[in-house]
């Protein structure tokens, strides 16, 4: 599949993952101005202001006075992601060279206040990076928002019961007064709301439309779950191999937490005894010591073969989940049925074949594929070199970081995890097949009344 904007993407690319990062949050930033611009308008408040001003994002403040002016929400952003140091400067000097950002200012009472903004070219390179649409968003009469509610409404149409809402400005404003006749209504009887005959009719002709532009929101089927084009199997499965997975990793971090805390008591000193005691008491409590430290050890012991064959059962459900996935995603970027290679989880034997872990399709969205590239190479242990500096956290963002011992075959879940959040309920299909999700079409023939 051919990228939306080559020469976009290419700039993007061709960024360190620093300088990535960075553009990605002064691209997020930008969008959500933006939207609050929109939201604004919308409600009537509208003003005169130029984009060239409300699209400056505040960078950093000279002198930093951090005590005092606290961080800007890009710098606390970067902190996040482990970026927030000398280092920023820099990165933000050689995106305003490639002519991705500008750079300009403004005075406080404490000093001066840097401000950075995107330019065209600084946009199309995060959104080629970075958007879930390689081909643009498709068009549709509805927003995600009032989308969602109506497929709300026609699930609940389908179970004979209204929307048991109180009050929807979603439902008032766009689906009864912004169209006529209206989507839904008001109930007369119980309260909250229903779709009305022209909002059945608009949700089966719309719904491709729909579903194509808004892939992350579940709507059902209009022809029921038979026609959907992603089977609700096959998530069924992928779910079972996730759990299967949690359940055996959380069972082996338990009998991991008893062989630690059974070797600390092992290895621990005798206690301090009250003087003066006579001798035998003395070897009385050595003795009771030395017991408690001998079953300790036997405890250790025992622990340690119980996680030692959970660590195996935990990798071998880690590298299955993956193998799982991988089909899934493969079958969502060809279109095919994703069940002729899904399987549930196999039972745990001597004799357990390892799947083999294909590198995954491509499916031409790069913000997708490059993450997939990465998680997959780091799977099986050839993970891809760093481009720029590694990220590091500043002691009041790493405090939220619990340190852990690595999980066995988390390097695979965490593949598979990527890749089940884009396949579930056929959201990367309807992404790159917006017309898989059509009705098919009706016969007017064969639905006329007979004469």
């Amino acid at each position: 599949m051919a990228t939306r904007t080559p020469k976009a993407l290419t700039t993007w690319t061709e960024l360190n993952d620093r300088q990535q990062g960075t553009l990605a949050v002064i691209y997020a930033l930008d969008q959500e101005a933006e939207s609050a611009r929109r939201r604004l308008a919308a409600s009537g408040s509208y003003d005169n202001t130029p984009a060239a001003v409300w699209r400056q994002i505040d960078f950093a403040h000279d002198p930093s006075l951090r005590a005092l002016v606290g961080l800007t929400e890009m710098q606390a952003r970067l902190a996040s992601r482990g970026w927030d140091n000398q280092g920023n400067g820099s990165t933000i000097a050689a995106l305003a060279t490639r002519k991705l950002i500008t750079r300009d200012g403004r005075g406080t009472p404490f000093g001066h206040m840097h401000t950075v903004s995107l330019t065209r070219d600084g946009r199309a390179a995060a959104r080629a990076g970075l958007s879930l649409r390689p081909n643009g968003a498709p068009s549709a009469a509805l927003g995600r928002r009032s989308w969602e509610v109506l497929a709300l409404l026609w699930t609940a149409d389908q179970r004979g019961k209204p929307l048991t809402w109180t009050y929807s400005k979603t439902i008032e404003y766009v689906l009864i007064k912004k169209h006529q006749p209206p989507l839904a209504e008001n109930t007369k009887h119980y309260g909250g709301y229903q779709i009305t005959d022209r909002g059945r009719d608009f949700y089966r002709e719309h719904y491709a439309a729909h579903t194509a532009a808004h892939p992350d929101v579940h709507a059902p089927h209009p022809d029921g779950a038979d026609a959907e084009p992603w089977p609700k199997k096959a998530d069924d499965l992928l779910k079972e191999h996730h759990r299967n997975y949690r359940a055996l990793s959380k069972a082996w971090g338990m009998a991991d937490d008893s062989r630690r805390a059974a070797e600390q008591e092992a290895a621990s000193s005798p206690p301090q005894l009250p003087e003066p005691l006579a001798a035998p008491l003395i070897e009385q409590a050595a003795a009771r010591h030395q017991l408690w430290q001998d079953t300790a050890r036997q405890r250790a012991e025992l622990a340690a073969a119980h996680a030692d064959e959970l660590n195996t059962y935990a990798e071998r459900a880690a590298r299955g989940y993956a193998a799982a996935t991988l089909t899934a995603f493969r079958a969502a970027i060809t279109h095919t049925n994703p069940l002729d290679g899904l399987e549930a989880p196999t039972a745990y034997t001597d004799g357990w074949d390892e799947p083999h872990l294909a590198p995954p399709a491509e499916s031409g969205i790069h913000v997708i594929d490059a993450k997939a590239k990465k998680l997959y190479a780091t799977a099986i242990g050839k993970p891809l070199r760093r481009r720029g500096p590694a990220p590091k956290k500043r002691r009041q963002f790493a405090r939220y970081d619990t340190k852990k011992a690595p999980m066995p075959g988390q390097e695979y879940a965490a593949l598979a995890d990527f890749l089940f959040q884009h396949v579930a309920d056929g959201a990367l299909l309807r992404r790159l097949h917006p017309t898989a999700a059509e009705p098919p079409a009706r016969d007017e023939a064969m639905e006329a009344p007979t004469q």
